[in-house]
């Protein structure tokens, strides 16, 4: 391998980042090498230096990965959408699931964690919620319907994605004159969403696929089949809804699981949403409550709630990023188990309290792996450690992932380390 300027020839990949870029050495120094996947040989040029690594383009591919795949999506190039379709279904899975475990277990006490098989499903047509964007180009004067280009405020024009569920392809294909004679140089967002009663949308154009006619007052809904009696949700349309159905129903399966749940349990569960994790535990236990922070949502689970004939369920207001300790679901009360699912900002200042709650178990689900890290660290001091890790790929595809872990109360706050042990897998 030589070097000519910043320009690095048969440069070997030996990883890929959790952006999904390549990684290479270079006399030491990490490399991270754009649109590169593990086992190329590679021509790169570094375009950014840093003290501890380097950022490279990926010039001209000299031997390609045996992973390396043809993309299935033809605007896959252009489009910012999904990032991996280059690399096959398998390895993604693998780098993803690796780079979590060596992330979580070199950062926290792992001693006693075992991990789980990633979950894992469909790669396509999986995706029951989109989000398009409707403009007219200013390069080009021309409207368009799609997903935003990669690191470009510019559109690709969409009509059938290969990840979105076929329901959600025709409704585009339907709904598209339409939606392209209201399109101008503001950039709109027109939200889609496929529900077992229908196609909703959240922009003024109707979109009718394979429904009847949708009052305003009818809200979407989906159904959990994880239980011997299935669940019914409604959500708002507009709303938050976990994108991969058949992904979602493996994960509130493991959360059961991985709660270990009895009759006589009381049950927590913060960040509830609409009530996907709370109304299926609360089929299983004596009491169960739920928080959220927006009152619409806190309105919808207690119905959803009461739809289902779960009477032991509680929905209460509160915005989980402020001091709850005052309040009376949490001031002097103990919970057997408790389930958090937070945005992408984690649960930093409620991690520092939860073990005054003194749950045995915690099932924390994730989609920013960093803010987890960063709140068990917070539990740890509590006496927590962590006993299990997985996972799941809810967005096949892309740089995105779920992940979840469970912590199990020692009693023992954790002692700093000299230093972290070596997690083997």
């Amino acid at each position: 391998m030589t070097t000519q300027n910043t320009r690095l020839e048969n440069l070997p990949i030996n990883g890929l980042t959790h952006d999904g870029r390549g990684v290479g050495q270079f006399k030491g120094k990490t490399i991270f090498v754009t649109h590169a996947v593990p086992d190329d040989i590679v021509t790169a040029n570094i375009t950014k230096h840093h003290d501890n690594f380097d950022e490279a383009d990926c010039l001209e591919i000299k031997t390609p990965s045996p992973e390396r795949v043809t993309p299935f999506c033809p605007v896959y190039a252009e489009c910012g959408g999904c990032q991996l379709q280059h690399l096959s279904l398998n390895a993604q899975r693998h780098w993803k699931n690796q780079n979590f475990i060596t992330q979580l277990t070199q950062s926290v006490d792992a001693q006693q964690c075992q991990t789980s098989e990633p979950l894992t499903g469909d790669d396509t047509h999986y995706r029951r919620r989109t989000r398009l964007s409707l403009i007219i180009s200013k390069k080009d004067k021309v409207a368009r319907l799609g997903f935003k280009q990669k690191a470009s405020n510019e559109v690709v024009d969409i009509t059938d994605c290969p990840v979105l569920t076929q329901g959600l392809n025709q409704a585009i294909q339907a709904s598209k004159p339409a939606l392209l004679e209201q399109a101008s140089r503001a950039y709109k967002e027109v939200t889609l969403v496929e529900a077992d009663n229908g196609i909703f949308n959240t922009f003024q154009t109707s979109i009718e696929h394979n429904s009847e006619k949708k009052s305003d007052q009818v809200l979407p809904y989906y159904t959990l089949n994880i239980q011997s009696k299935p669940l019914k949700i409604t959500f708002p349309a507009d709303g938050f809804i976990q994108i991969n159905q058949a992904l979602n129903e493996q994960m509130i399966t493991q959360a059961l699981n991985w709660l270990e749940l009895q009759p006589n349990h009381k049950v927590l569960d913060l960040f509830c949403g609409v009530g996907n994790f709370t109304l299926p535990i609360a089929q299983h236990v004596k009491t169960t409550v739920g928080i959220e922070g927006e009152q619409p949502l806190v309105e919808t689970a207690t119905h959803n709630a009461q739809h289902n004939a779960l009477d032991s369920v509680q929905f209460h207001k509160g915005d989980l990023f402020q001091d709850m300790t005052p309040k009376p679901w949490f001031k002097k009360q103990k919970y057997d188990r408790i389930l958090l699912d937070p945005g992408r900002q984690g649960a930093f200042n409620l991690s520092k309290v939860l073990g005054k709650l003194k749950a045995h178990i915690i099932v924390y689900v994730s989609c920013n792996a960093a803010t987890l890290i960063r709140d068990i660290k917070e539990l740890e001091k509590q006496g927590y450690r962590l006993t299990q890790a997985g996972m799941i790929d809810m967005f096949p595809h892309t740089t995105h992932t779920e992940v979840m872990v469970q912590l199990t109360r020692t009693h023992k706050a954790l002692k700093k380390p000299k230093s972290r042990p070596t997690f083997k897998m």
